[in-house]
């Protein structure tokens, strides 16, 4: 197969970058995993318990987990892992573990992790099928090789060469505690151009890529091609400075959300490879429709009606930066929100900005309105927490619901609060108008089975992936 971006580093703790943890993901797993649909399940754990002040979750291994060098996995394995990360070099231990103090070993078998205030997404960020902070790690291999170059997980696949920036070679992991791939080999080309991806899986030199819109269209018509639409939970929203004037207002962020249609932005900018989305994506099965919140459905007589109320019965002028070119439907997603928005009298100037520009802008919130994208997250948590320092306070109705999210005592509790939080965040219009979540695409031969990418992206269907 081939990947579009090879990785910076194979240590599962050494790079925030999204694109490298298809690798990590092949070799790696977590003591959790996530399901497609949005549930937490158990991995290289049997199970946890979590105390009844939330300050301490205690895992179980399963018995008899080996890692690719032979040795079986136990505490001291996950003690290791987790005392390593806090060093890690892009504070991933801080970004997804910000409670996490302490791990320690009640036993060969028994885990235990000190938190030093309730975090009910804690689970789910220990159930990333990204691997993504959450990679268990052999102690010995990682104190006495070079995990950067050479990965030794507990997988389903087993490392056999890595030449950076050019192929990764795997092959079955024979000793794999869990159903073993169906294919012996996995052998991955990283190729940056996707004309060059296309091309080679039409001349049989690759089996499988994920090509962009243009790729899937050109390989669409190919008799001895699959060309499949997958989607992910990955989105794209607006950030909205309530910093500024008239954003300040809320009236006036109402309408700037009534004035959105999702579906058409969807059509429009990416050719029908997107859906509407809110602030929890749409395969996250527990989680609210657009129809079903707040200033979610686009509404031009109400959008018009809120800014008169506002002081602005002939709405006004501001502007939108964004990454130019980002992706194939960014440019055409700014115009086509340019010209929605004109609609109801919010009048568009849009600001194209190199990545250093934009970046600067967005977190000394040096702005009025952005575009931006986010990767998935395992935890949806993190979908509707605001982003410190890009906009103004959290008010104080939307800081309670999110405080008692955090203190949910089970997961059917967590998902009722973060419902709470979307529908107060979507009535308030902070932090963000969620716009889309976009598709993909995955190309193969025909006769290969076992072909289904999740909404998170992860490689690990690659486990399944055989021939007839």
């Amino acid at each position: 197969m081939a990947e579009t971006t090879a990785p910076t580093t194979l240590d599962p703790q050494g790079s925030g970058y999204f694109a490298d943890r298809f690798a990590w993901q092949l070799a790696y797993e977590c003591l959790l995993t996530t399901t497609p649909d949005g549930k937490v399940e158990p991995a290289l754990a049997s199970g946890y318990e979590r105390s009844a002040d939330g300050l301490t979750y205690t895992f179980e291994l399963k018995p008899n987990v080996k890692f690719h060098n032979g040795e079986t996995l136990t505490a001291d394995d996950v003690v290791h892992t987790f005392t390593r990360l806090k060093d890690s070099p892009d504070g991933i231990d801080e970004a997804l573990f910000p409670t996490h103090t302490e791990t320690v070993a009640k036993g060969p078998t028994t885990v235990e992790f000190k938190l030093k205030s309730p975090d009910a997404g804690f689970v789910n960020n220990m159930a990333n099928p990204l691997v993504w902070g959450c990679a268990v790690m052999s102690k010995k291999a990682a104190t006495s090789g070079n995990p950067a170059v050479t990965m030794v997980g507990t997988g389903p696949w087993k490392q056999e060469s890595y030449r950076a920036n050019s192929e990764l070679k795997l092959t079955r992991n024979g000793d794999y505690w869990g159903t073993k791939t169906k294919s012996d080999r996995l052998n991955i080309l990283y190729v940056p151009n996707i004309s060059t991806q296309v091309s080679n899986l039409q001349a049989e030199k690759v089996d499988l890529i994920f090509p962009d819109v243009a790729g899937s269209k050109a390989l669409s018509g190919s008799d001895k091609i699959t060309v499949d639409k997958a989607a992910t939970d990955s989105t794209i929203f607006l950030q909205v400075n309530n910093l500024t004037k008239p954003f300040d207002n809320l009236k006036v962020r109402q309408a700037l959300a009534l004035a959105l249609d999702r579906d058409a932005l969807a059509q429009q900018a990416y050719s029908g490879a997107a859906r509407a989305s809110v602030y929890i994506p749409p395969s996250v099965t527990w989680a609210p429709a657009p129809a079903e919140l707040p200033h979610s459905t686009q509404n031009i007589e109400k959008a018009k009606q809120l800014l008169g109320e506002a002081g602005f019965p002939n709405g006004f002028s501001t502007s939108l930066m964004y990454l130019s070119g980002y992706d194939g439907g960014t440019n055409d997603l700014v115009a086509a929100m340019q010209d929605q928005l004109a609609k109801v009298g919010i009048k568009i100037e849009l600001e194209p900005l190199e990545v250093g520009a934009w970046g600067d802008k967005l977190v000394n919130a040096k702005y009025a309105l952005s575009w931006n994208a986010q990767s998935y997250y395992s935890n949806p948590y993190q979908y509707v927490q605001p982003a410190a320092g890009r906009q103004g306070p959290v008010p104080d109705s939307l800081q309670k619901l999110l405080d008692a999210a955090l203190t949910a005592e089970s997961q059917e509790a967590y998902q009722q609060a973060l419902i709470a939080v979307e529908k107060e965040e979507a009535e308030l219009v902070y932090p963000t108008i969620t716009l889309l979540a976009t598709d993909m695409f995955v190309a193969y031969k025909k006769g290969l089975t076992g072909v289904a990418v999740p909404p998170s992206q992860s490689r690990t269907f690659l486990s399944q992936v055989g021939r007839g």
